[in-house]
């Protein structure tokens, strides 16, 4: 495959050469100009053309160095030209081919399809602007995620050309590759230009991974390639990795009640006049706190999927579970379990309505941990006027104190 742009600089560099000099026709002795046995040819076809034109290249006039003598078997001539015509005398083939690994067109690329061994298939669906896990019963994709991974692989250029026949593919581990990424473009009927069904655009395969790179190759291409390791690095071989980041759409004045684990329970259900009153807990209610708390938990974001790549004991002693209802029979349930670290200050999270397992931030934790119950500030009286007043800690600080170290996130 060629660089187009790369082949075109080349044609240009021989055919917008000027002649220097007329020097004689070609029917003598072509020893004194070099050319009885040129140091090169160059050969430039037409479409109908099978002879081809040639260019001899030979040697450098004395008296004009920064010239070279040339013949044009077309013109029955010797001349000379610029001596920069040398240059393409040491062109190879691997300068004119196009290094971008893969080249599709991102308009026609409905389907993409990642297949590890081991590992569940992801196909992701294209409708639109909306991308869906085709088999995940078309659950919403991360839209932005899929983008990226396009754009990765549109831009992505290859490191090396290792080899032009690809007979020894155990040696590069592409006999049994560990991930194959398939770009397809797709049609739900049948039309004039084609038929119902997926239609593969390319395929690519990639192999072992050998420090910073790793083995690649495209389709049927007999080449074998070196391309970033990053690549691969970012391209989730799990279904669940690829999932929507939104947990929870709704909005606040939607949750109807709402209880809280964690070393004790707290229940709030909506009362007369749309208030909201304990069902379990007593005390003096922070409204402010409940309204921050249903901020957050009726648009809880992930920050990523994790899938379920991780340790079970991560999730099995949860630090917070929170129940919540959008029904005002209390039949519409959702739940939200948070585990354990997840590093970067992250935690790791589950909710029954969604496979695997997902990371949420910091700062919505802390919200999450709010207390529904006031607290109580301390009285004046038990402050002397020689003491410096202590320091006020708010809620939000109280739940950052209370978290765990991390630990580092699981792997892809």
């Amino acid at each position: 495959r060629a660089d187009d742009q790369k082949v075109n600089d080349l044609l240009a560099q021989i055919t917008t050469s000027r002649i220097q000099q007329f020097v004689a026709d070609d029917r003598g002795d072509l020893h004194p100009y070099g050319l009885a046995e040129p140091r090169g040819t160059v050969t430039i076809f037409t479409a109908d053309d099978k002879q081809g034109q040639l260019l001899q290249i030979g040697g450098v006039p004395e008296k004009t160095k920064d010239q070279v003598y040339v013949r044009f078997t077309s013109r029955n001539f010797v001349y000379t030209l610029p001596k920069k015509i040398e240059e393409v005398l040491n062109t190879r083939p691997n300068d004119l081919r196009d290094r971008h690994l893969v080249r599709f067109d991102q308009n026609q690329l409905d389907r993409i399809t990642i297949d590890a061994p081991g590992k569940d298939k992801t196909v992701l669906a294209r409708k639109g602007e909306v991308w869906t896990i085709a088999n995940q019963n078309n659950a919403a994709a991360n839209t932005g995620e899929v983008r990226r991974l396009i754009d990765l692989i549109a831009g992505e250029q290859v490191t090396k050309f290792v080899e032009d026949v690809a007979s020894d593919l155990p040696k590069y581990g592409l006999d049994k590759p560990q991930l194959i990424l398939t770009l397809s473009s797709f049609a739900s009927e049948n039309t004039a230009e084609t038929s119902a069904g997926e239609h593969p655009m390319a395929t690519i395969a990639f192999g072992r991974i050998e420090g910073e790179n790793v083995y690649a190759r495209v389709g049927d291409e007999p080449f074998i390639v070196t391309a970033r390791r990053a690549v691969l690095d970012n391209m989730f071989s799990s279904p669940l990795r690829w999932q929507d980041l939104a947990i929870f759409q709704f909005k606040p004045e939607q949750i109807h009640r709402l209880s809280i684990i964690t070393d004790h329970e707290r229940t709030i259900g909506r009362g007369p006049n749309n208030q909201w009153q304990w069902i379990v807990g007593n005390g003096a209610m922070d409204t402010a706190n409940v309204q921050s708390l249903l901020n957050t938990i009726a648009s809880l974001r992930a920050v990523r999927w994790v899938g379920n790549d991780v340790p079970a004991q991560a999730v099995a002693k949860p630090q917070l579970t929170i129940t919540f209802t959008t029904s005002p029979d209390d039949k519409t349930i959702h739940k939200l379990i948070v585990g354990g670290p997840a590093g970067d200050g992250m935690w790791l999270a589950r909710t029954d309505e969604r496979a695997g397992t997902f990371v949420i931030s910091n700062p919505d934790l802390n919200a999450l941990r709010l207390p529904l119950v006031q607290t109580s500030s301390p009285s004046p009286a038990l402050s002397t006027p020689s003491a410096s007043p202590p320091p006020s800690v708010s809620p939000s600080r109280t739940a950052i104190g209370s978290i765990a170290p991390t630990s580092p996130t699981p792997e892809r």
